[in-house]
């Protein structure tokens, strides 16, 4: 049980510094302190679950992740601050959570607790707490009387007009004081420090949420066969005793491992030759000898095929799993099926190369590097990881739920290196390079974060031209119309923020546009000063 005092003041400290530090702010610097103190407090409320390796591994993980914050400002990094933060309170709030998204899962679950949080803090506290336990049967005792107060004051109100001439005059004087505070305080700010004060419980009440903790505890991440021949990858949680796990599609159940095996080499022989054609054509066409000019619609070739091609990937290891679901793993003769499933794992991986080298041959043709072909070669990135798992679940007969918990280590991994710098700079950079200017996707640049802006500074000329807004109304305007309209609006923005929205990244296009203040860029801002 944590102790109430404590936590009542971490939680309204907490609350203070979030209504402050957050409001018509920019997150930055508030972010990482809000965090810091945050994980500070939990910490502090539980003390006696500090000792495990995976909450110092968090830790450091939500340090790095509140330095990027700083450091690079991207979306990347934000959402990792606040999955690492979850990922931390997952592991402290529950010591036997082994699993990344297993701790993650406590934390977002203690959100749905709110309701009970409240009603559980009233009911102790009548227990705990004379002055409030006062107030509350007070209240309660006071419910009917007020009641009945309201009806006959209305009838009176209504009945004497002199009565009423007063009450009108008190209720306004109630209300100007109300107004005055809604002037300081709009009711839009309440709404605002309500959902704090959500998040805050959240993450501080600890309610021993186990439940992910004991799937932890029920997967096993090596597969195991009993004495009747029967294969399990999980336990009674209560018992120990082993589980097994049956699927079959609908209509159709294998009658022997030995039929089994022999459909699945058939199976994947074929699907081994098909790709290996595939695989001949991509390696020979788009490899080395590979001429954007030659094909006759690159974006139609690029974008379609790979995700027909990731769905392929995709739908090959979801086979994989099925044939090595069970008595396949320790069945002595199939050394001919586990060389076709290697075989195909690796072949799937000279595809995942081919997918790559089509994006690399279409970003370097149009010059169009973008957040959605850096989220292919992540995504392809993680697929590889796939592979390599799933290589390890077949040779060492692993369960899906180890293949599962060692590719969200790896997505979580990939998310930490992602959020180490800021890609939009490069992707101006590396886009407005195309000598081809007038191919130059403005439109798409002129959306990239502020701190692409000096970029786009260098290269005005080729903004000073008409392009087609994209969204719901399309409509067609000047670029560097737009691209004034974008510093103006990050000049002002910078200007009404405090301290608390700070960021590397802003500070530094800020600076660049202050240094303008005496060359080109004078007059431009005096008129917006």
């Amino acid at each position: 049980m944590q102790n109430r005092k404590p936590l009542f003041y971490i939680l309204l400290s907490l609350l203070v510094v979030y209504n402050f530090i957050f409001w018509n702010e920019k997150l930055g610097l508030n972010l990482t302190l809000f965090l810091a103190l945050s994980a500070i407090g939990v910490l502090f409320l539980n003390r006696g679950n500090l000792n495990k390796k995976t909450t110092t591994l968090s830790f450091f993980s939500l340090v790095l992740s509140l330095v990027f914050v700083i450091t690079s400002n991207s979306a990347f990094s934000i959402l990792l601050s606040i999955s690492s933060f979850l990922i931390f309170t997952g592991y402290v709030h529950q010591q036997k959570v082994k699993a990344v998204f297993n701790a993650f899962f406590t934390s977002v679950s203690s959100f749905l607790l709110f309701p009970y949080n409240v009603f559980e803090e009233i009911r102790l506290a009548k227990k705990s707490s004379k002055p409030f336990a006062a107030i509350y049967k007070i209240g309660k005792i006071a419910i009917l009387p007020l009641g009945v107060f309201i009806i006959f004051y209305a009838i009176y109100a209504n009945a004497n007009p002199l009565f009423n001439s007063y009450s009108v005059s008190f209720w306004d004087k109630i209300n100007e004081y109300v107004y005055r505070i809604f002037e300081i305080y709009p009711i839009e700010r309440f709404f605002f420090i309500f959902l704090g004060l959500f998040l805050i419980t959240s993450f501080l009440f600890n309610r021993n949420i186990s439940l992910f903790s004991l799937l932890d505890k029920m997967f096993l991440n090596v597969l195991s066969r009993n004495k009747k021949s029967k294969v399990y990858g999980r336990v009674d949680i209560k018992t120990g005793e082993p589980k097994s796990f049956r699927f079959y599609p609908i209509g159709f159940k294998m009658n022997s491992i030995i039929t089994e095996r022999n459909i699945s080499i058939v199976l994947l022989t074929l699907v081994n030759c098909l790709l290996m054609v595939v695989n001949a054509l991509d390696i020979s066409f788009t490899w080395f000898s590979f001429d954007p000019k030659e094909v006759d619609n690159l974006a139609y070739y690029v974008h379609h095929g790979t995700f027909m091609l990731i769905f392929s990937i995709t739908l090959s290891m979801l086979i994989l799993l099925y044939i090595f679901r069970g008595n396949q793993n320790f069945y002595r003769w199939n050394f001919l099926l586990k060389s076709l499933a290697y075989f195909w794992l690796l072949q799937n991986a000279v595809l995942s190369v081919s997918v790559a080298i089509r994006n690399f041959h279409y970003i370097e043709y149009y010059y169009a590097l973008s957040h959605k072909r850096i989220g292919v070669i992540i995504f392809l990135m993680l697929v590889f990881v796939g592979l390599i798992t799933m290589f390890m679940k077949i040779n060492r007969k692993n369960t899906t739920y180890y293949l599962i918990k060692e590719n969200a280590l790896a997505a979580f991994i990939m998310l930490i290196v992602m959020s180490s710098f800021s890609w939009d700079p490069y992707i101006a950079e590396f886009n407005l390079s195309n000598p081809n200017k007038e191919k130059i996707d403005i439109g798409y640049l002129l959306k990239l974060d502020d701190d692409a802006l000096p970029i786009l500074d260098k290269h005005k000329d080729v903004l000073n031209k008409m392009y087609d807004t994209r969204g719901l109304f399309s409509f067609t305007e000047n670029g560097l119309d737009e691209y004034h309209r974008r510093v103006s609006g990050f000049v002002n923005s910078q200007n009404e923020y405090t301290w608390v929205s700070w960021n590397l990244p802003d500070s530094r296009t800020y600076m660049y546009y202050e240094k303008q203040k005496s060359e080109p860029f004078k007059n431009f801002f005096r008129n917006n000063e």
